[in-house]
């Protein structure tokens, strides 16, 4: 220890710490925002992909429904696709098929569902005299009997997608994640 002024050394004088980040503060920091990020950047997709898995099921109930509504009303239900403006809606055709009005009056069906984006009908698969289509405005019937149009409808949000389709006889339907190619075998 030393016992006068004049012996202390230059070494033995409080240090100043010197402002800014070491390397390892700076290192960890960077940890914790890739943490943060790389848990939240997948759920961020993920709400792309729920919402898009709610339309389908929406779609998939309004096909049971409008199944239900034919057997129970005696008349040919049809759910209408406007795949230009991405929305489908609801009418019921006259004895003939002429014409149809809208299935009730301000229901929700009658109004419309649009799907909003990313969520769209990529493409539906009709009859072999229509085909695969992609744009315009289409239909597919559902008849008193139980019977309803071979439909394919796929569905996606640009990166995931779903596939509704239905067998035609016994009206059951399927929703498959993914693209799937129907074959009814025709």
């Amino acid at each position: 220890m030393p016992t006068s002024i004049a012996e202390r050394s230059i070494d033995d004088r409080p240090r100043r710490r010197a402002a800014g980040f070491t390397l390892i503060e700076v290192a960890l920091v960077l940890l914790i925002i890739s943490i943060v990020l790389a848990l939240t950047i997948p759920r961020l997709r993920s709400v792309s992909r729920a919402e898009l898995g709610a339309q389908a099921r929406r779609l998939t109930n309004t096909f049971r429904f409008l199944r239900s509504e034919a057997i129970l009303t005696g008349q040919i239900c049809q759910l209408r696709y406007d795949l230009n403006r991405e929305r489908y809606w609801v009418t019921v055709s006259d004895p003939g098929g002429e014409s149809s009005a809208p299935l009730r009056a301000g229901g929700p069906l009658a109004r419309g569902v649009s799907l909003e984006s990313p969520v769209g009908i990529s493409d539906i698969v009709l009859p072999e005299s229509v085909g695969k289509v992609q744009e315009g405005q289409w239909l597919t019937n559902f008849y008193p009997d139980g019977t309803i149009d071979l439909t394919v409808i796929h569905i996606d949000n640009g990166t995931d997608a779903f596939t509704l389709w239905v067998n035609p006889l016994t009206g059951r339907l399927f929703l498959s994640p993914g693209y799937q190619e129907v074959d009814y075998g025709a």
